[in-house]
């Protein structure tokens, strides 16, 4: 009637056919997260680049701005003496 399974007993193997996967190698494993910082720290880099080309964006752009203010100076000197 009810029928209490061995545990010591051995089961028979069941063959599911499920396809497998390979699992990566200790190498792989160790290597992903160092590439994953080493992508982290050239992402920083870039970061670091923009901020300095920003920087020098705005200094040229204020540059401009006052050989523009000069020129117009300069100009308004000129047509006056004229």
């Amino acid at each position: 009637m009810f029928r209490i399974k061995n545990p010591f007993k051995k089961e028979e193997n069941v063959n599911l056919n499920i396809p497998t996967t390979p699992l990566p190698s200790a190498e792989q494993k160790v290597s992903q997260p160092k590439e994953l910082e080493d992508r982290k720290v050239d992402f920083e880099v870039l970061v670091a680049k923009i901020d300095v080309l920003k920087f020098q964006y705005e200094a040229l752009n204020e540059t401009v701005s006052n050989i523009e203010r000069m020129v117009k100076e300069i100009y308004e000197i000129a047509k006056s003496t004229s």
